[in-house]
């Protein structure tokens, strides 16, 4: 139980500091393209370091790696709150020194935590260690935002950073009392290794059509959807709505509410059909509800529709969205376990994140620069259209399955 404690206390600071910085930012500067770029900028040190955070996290004692760079996130987090407090503005620039520091430290701490759940569970248990870690993340993204609202509004983003900070320190601090098993890695030369599997994953995706179209479809999703939640949508509440912190904190709990319930419903429906009939009409489903959201926007930028009116159809319309996309990535991940070779997996996905990674950025960039110049819906309808295009790709990789050659990546060699 001391690493859900210690995982939620981890997430938790990062949560809160997260949703402070973007307050912060938007209030300060009120543009969307600054407010992008302290978002993209995080793309840097995961392409920098994720091979090696692999190699450390493999090498390491996961658990003391975890415990220094928890440690090392909470002081930093606290002292930049510090900062602040003694007369040194957070500027722009601090900002971006602050989060490309902590996304480093994040980036170590990730590869290490990944890990971990095999060293503290029986092998029969990962299963449901694994899904009670989903749980636990769903809880802290609903209380994080609500806590970081309310420390932003009552004590303000310098003794907010301070109490992160905290709770950081706590959750790396709770890590010292967990008992694992001490594992080796007796593999050599991890140098080379890295770099061949990660060539043969390529040539995999290269030779399948169908696994061609599947690993397109995460960094298209990350571009089309992850921009507009993060950008245009926050850009549009806190900017042209106005609402308060409180308001903007509950909108991100009914999200995170939404993203604990969509695995249960994700269940149900995988039994009664099979991933990959699913992603066509859910993609369709996503394109629908973009179609809604620039509709709601369109209608409130001429005053059709009410503040009130527009914020409760926003909420309900993106709470549906988020649970859908949910849906489509357990679908997602479903088809790429069951159509793929294990020892082919990992390595494949590694291609599908290196992707979404380069994609989110890039997204986010052209997303807040077309929120800068012209209206909001604009960059909503593009999302539609995305989405809409997406919907042809995830029929024709149906198609592509059908074809018996297609499915020759799950044969063992």
């Amino acid at each position: 139980m001391l690493y859900w404690f210690s995982s939620a206390f981890t997430m938790a600071a990062s949560n809160i500091v997260q949703f402070m910085l973007s307050l912060y930012v938007l209030d300060t500067t009120g543009s969307a393209t600054l407010f992008a770029t302290m978002l993209s900028i995080t793309i840097f040190p995961r392409l920098l370091f994720s091979p090696i955070a692999g190699v450390f996290g493999d090498r390491f004692d996961r658990k003391n790696w975890m415990f220094l760079l928890g440690l090392c996130s909470g002081i930093t987090i606290a002292l930049f709150g510090i900062l602040h407090e003694s007369g040194i503005i957070l500027t722009i620039w601090i900002i971006y020194v602050l989060v490309i520091l902590l996304e480093t430290f994040e980036t170590f701490y990730s590869s290490s935590s990944v890990g971990i759940i095999p060293l503290i569970v029986k092998k029969e248990e990962i299963g449901v260690a694994t899904s009670f870690a989903d749980i636990d993340e769903g809880i802290v993204g609903i209380i994080g935002p609500l806590l970081a609202a309310t420390f932003y509004a009552t004590i303000g983003i310098g003794v907010g950073l301070i109490m992160a900070g905290v709770i950081s320190f706590f959750g790396s601090v709770l890590l010292l009392f967990m008992h694992t098993q001490d594992i080796k890695d007796g593999e050599e030369n991890v140098k080379n290794t890295i770099w061949k599997d990660f060539l043969d994953g390529v040539n995999l995706v290269k030779k399948e059509p169908f696994l061609r179209k599947l690993v397109i479809l995460a960094p298209l999703t990350n571009f089309f959807l992850t921009s507009a939640f993060n950008i245009s949508l926050v850009f549009f509440l806190r900017n042209k709505l106005n609402v308060s912190d409180i308001v903007f904190g509950g909108y991100e709990a009914i999200l995170s509410v939404m993203v604990l319930i969509a695995p249960f419903i994700a269940m149900k429906l995988l039994k009664k059909e099979d991933a990959a009939n699913l992603l066509p009409p859910l993609i369709f489903g996503i394109t629908i509800g973009f179609t809604v959201l620039a509709t709601i926007v369109i209608f409130n930028y001429f005053q059709i529709l009410g503040q009130l009116s527009t914020i409760i159809i926003l909420c309900i319309a993106s709470g549906i969205i988020v649970a859908i996309i949910e849906i489509m990535n357990i679908a997602s991940s479903v088809m790429f376990k069951t159509l793929v070779s294990i020892k082919f997996l990992g390595r494949v996905i590694s291609i599908v994140n290196l992707l979404a990674t380069i994609s989110i950025p890039l997204g986010q960039m052209i997303y807040g620069i077309m929120n800068d110049f012209y209206p909001i819906y604009w960059t909503l309808i593009l999302s539609a259209g995305g989405f809409f295009l997406m919907y042809f790709l995830s029929a024709s990789i149906l198609k592509d399955l059908a074809k018996p050659k297609e499915r020759m990546c799950k044969k063992e060699d």
